[in-house]
């Protein structure tokens, strides 16, 4: 199967277990991976055989930002539920990195990835 990927996506997300910490946005990190076939769009060079990645990547910003939610599991599945309902991927792999949440520790992120098919 193939691959449609964005890396790096910077979403800003209220989130974190403290309301506080929910109580402004923050820079979110976002990696996703969708698995789809692209051979016919390859063979056509059109688009409307693939995955629109600026169209994904709105998606992703969309969801980031629709509401608070206290972890980045939580956000993971959203943008796994919303990239499997919108776009023709069998299967998406999404990793949420949250820069500041073990700064003070040194970590240079702490994060969540997850794999959701369409088929279960």
């Amino acid at each position: 199967m193939d691959k449609v990927i964005i890396s790096g996506a910077r979403l800003a997300a209220r989130i974190g277990v403290p309301a506080a910490e929910r109580a402004e946005p923050q820079e979110l990190i976002v990696d996703i991976e969708m698995e789809a076939d692209t051979r016919e769009a390859a063979r056509t060079d059109d688009l409307r055989h693939s995955i629109d990645y600026a169209a994904v990547h709105a998606a992703l910003a969309e969801t980031a930002a629709a509401r608070p939610r206290a972890l980045v599991e939580t956000l993971a599945q959203d943008i796994a539920s919303c990239v499997l309902q919108r776009f023709p991927a069998a299967a998406v792999r999404v990793l949420v990195r949250k820069p500041g949440a073990l700064r003070a520790q040194g970590a240079d992120w702490a994060g969540v990835e997850i794999l959701r098919r369409r088929d279960g």
